[in-house]
């Protein structure tokens, strides 16, 4: 089915643009852009430089994605890209900035949703099942995993890495690692306690919430040095992956972590 594109949409020649799009107007997409089946662009988007928009998103008003890195570092006539996975939700005044060295990317996964004046920064790499909410802020090269929740007016600084299924608490500033299943809160951000609800919604049962809460007691309630903790974990013999993955988190920590206060 053919796209409905306003004529007051700037649409370039090269774009390519799927099926069954509704691109509304004053909305500017650039000759390298790709733009997947069924999305939506509300009005006034910019999609620019070498962008792919997955299938089925919905872009809303003044949102901006695959602009030119904020990177004083960039230099002119870097090739650099960005990428939106499926059933993706980009509200009003997003911004998600293209990669800073000549070739790299910035990423944002699937089913996720970027709220009203969100920020992802150059480099940076989002999962799938995100939510950053307002104002939500990702510094440049941050790794953000699977079912993660960014609330309101919170900041993860550059070179961070959240883990899957945390919880960033509104207005946390976060400058360190955010171990896999908790809650971090604060200025510092600390990873306070275990995320038990956002684990149950995405399907972990309660042996896998013990031995998250398990884990969580040995690395920040035993005065034990993170080398120490991770052999501890190690000694456990779980098969769990929920282990797995606090291990492994642990193991490729390059900030620390953000440890409660």
């Amino acid at each position: 089915m053919a796209s409905d594109i306003h004529p007051q949409a700037f649409v370039h020649p090269d774009a390519k643009i799927g099926d069954n799009c509704k691109i509304g107007p004053f909305c500017t997409i650039s000759e390298n852009a790709v733009i997947g089946d069924n999305c939506y662009l509300q009005s006034h988007v910019v999609i620019d430089g070498n962008t792919k928009i997955g299938d089925n998103c919905k872009i809303y008003a003044f949102a901006s994605i695959g602009s030119q890195s904020q990177d004083l570092k960039f230099k002119e006539g870097n090739v650099t890209y960005t990428e939106v996975g499926d059933n993706t939700i980009i509200r009003e005044y997003v911004t998600i900035h293209s990669g800073t060295d000549d070739g790299t990317i910035t990423k944002v996964g699937s089913n996720c949703a970027l709220l009203a004046l969100s920020h992802v920064g150059h480099n940076t790499i989002v999962g799938d099942h995100v939510v950053l909410s307002h104002n939500a802020t990702l510094a440049g090269h941050v790794i953000v995993d699977d079912h993660v929740v960014i609330s309101g007016l919170s900041a993860i600084h550059q070179f961070c890495k959240v883990g899957k299924n945390s919880f960033v608490a509104g207005m946390a500033r976060v400058v360190q690692d955010v171990l896999p299943y908790t809650i971090c809160e604060g200025s510092p951000g600390g990873c306070r306690i275990i995320n038990k609800i956002g684990m149950e919604r995405s399907g972990y049962d309660k042996e896998d919430v013990r031995a998250a809460l398990e884990a969580y007691k040995i690395i920040f309630k035993r005065k034990l040095t993170l080398d120490q903790a991770v052999e501890q974990l190690n000694e456990m013999k779980s098969d769990k992956s929920v282990i797995k993955n606090i291990v492994e988190f642990c193991k490729n920590s390059e900030r620390g972590l953000a440890r409660p206060q």
